[in-house]
This record gives C-alpha cells, structure tokens and sequence, in this order.
C-alpha cells in the first residue's frame, strides 16, 4: 500500500491511476488521514460480488440447518 498526499497525487493523478490499475494500492492521504483509495472499477464490483456471494451461502446454510433441525 502506498500513501500519497492530496497536493502530490494532484500533480501525478495520471501515473496512480496507472498504478492502481495495475494493482497496486494506492491511498490518498490529507495530512495524515486518509480520504480516497484508488481501485479499479472491476476490482470493487468484483468485492462487492464476493461479499453477497458470502453472504448469500451462509444464508441458505443457517436456512438448510435449521430447517433439517426443526
């Protein structure tokens, strides 16, 4: 993960989307506290699709057990 800072990220914005496209993660910071990552479009829809994904089989399994226990 690198961290960069909002006034260094403004003048090199097209070289961090590249390197953030390319996988690596890179964090805007303002000072010291962070206030944007930049991801991939695909990436988040890729995380956003796991976690439901997750979500959905944990479910049916607590729906398939109690249903077998009852």
């Amino acid at each position: 993960m690198v961290q960069v800072d909002i006034e260094e990220a403004s003048g090199n914005l097209p070289q961090l989307i590249a390197r953030a496209v390319s996988g690596e993660d890179i964090i805007i910071v303002q000072g010291s506290k962070p206030i944007i990552r930049l991801v991939p479009i695909g990436e988040v829809e890729q995380r956003v699709l796991n976690e439901v994904e997750q979500t959905d089989n944990s479910l049916m399994e607590e729906m398939l057990s109690a249903y077998e226990e009852g």
